[in-house]
């Protein structure tokens, strides 16, 4: 059972880490997966390479046997469409149960993704709560998610793909664009030293990353 977390990863820090494996934990899967993404396709590209974003989530994923890095999707043309992504990681895997997590705000914009109503037929959709996302469904996704929705984790081990279920999970207070702020103006700063892992602060340092002298 394989769940996976996409993002830009710029830097990837211990909130995606812990709201990955309280995920991880309560749907009852065994591995993460952290998925860089080429260009998201409603974001700016990252500025920072993807050798160094790569090279980072590596380091951030060592300390936990549970995580890899997928780097699938850097490797498939751009822009970074999820639905393309899982296409390709079903194809791989035909036979693993599929888990893709994603924060509530990211539920709320699902109707502006591309084929965003074909995602469930590679995965289940696991929504990771965030009491403070901002956003409201339209009746378009709520109708969507009628026919998917699942109350109970046990649902999601009876078949490979086509229900989304919302976690219990916590949010985690922190960005990186708020962490490559603070970087910028201090690298000691307590949060950067809380949020970001000591390899991966190590490695920002050394290469000069974030404005990092």
């Amino acid at each position: 059972m394989l769940a996976l977390l996409g993002g830009t990863y710029n830097p990837p820090h211990r909130g995606h880490i812990k709201a990955g494996l309280d995920a991880l934990n309560e749907i009852g899967a065994s591995t993460l997966g952290l998925l860089p993404c080429k260009i998201p396709p409603h974001k700016a590209a990252p500025e920072t390479s993807t050798t160094h974003r790569l090279n980072m989530l590596e380091l951030a994923c060592a300390d936990d046997p549970r995580l890899y890095v997928e780097p699938l999707e850097l490797s498939l043309p751009a822009p970074s469409y999820t639905v393309n992504t899982l296409r390709q990681i079903r194809a791989n895997k035909p036979d693993t149960r599929l888990f893709f997590l994603l924060g509530e705000d990211s539920l709320y914009n699902l109707p502006s993704w591309y084929e965003w109503q074909s995602l469930t037929d590679y995965c289940h959709l696991i929504v990771m709560r965030r009491p403070d996302a901002a956003g409201t469904i339209s009746y378009q996704l709520q109708q969507w998610l009628n026919d998917r929705q699942c109350s109970e984790t046990e649902q999601l081990h009876k078949q490979p793909s086509g229900l989304i279920y919302t976690t219990a999970s916590q949010d985690y207070p922190v960005s990186s664009t708020r962490l490559r702020e603070l970087i910028a103006r201090d690298v000691n700063d307590i949060n950067v030293s809380y949020w970001l892992n000591p390899a991966v602060m190590h490695y920002i340092k050394q290469h000069h990353l974030y404005g990092t002298q």
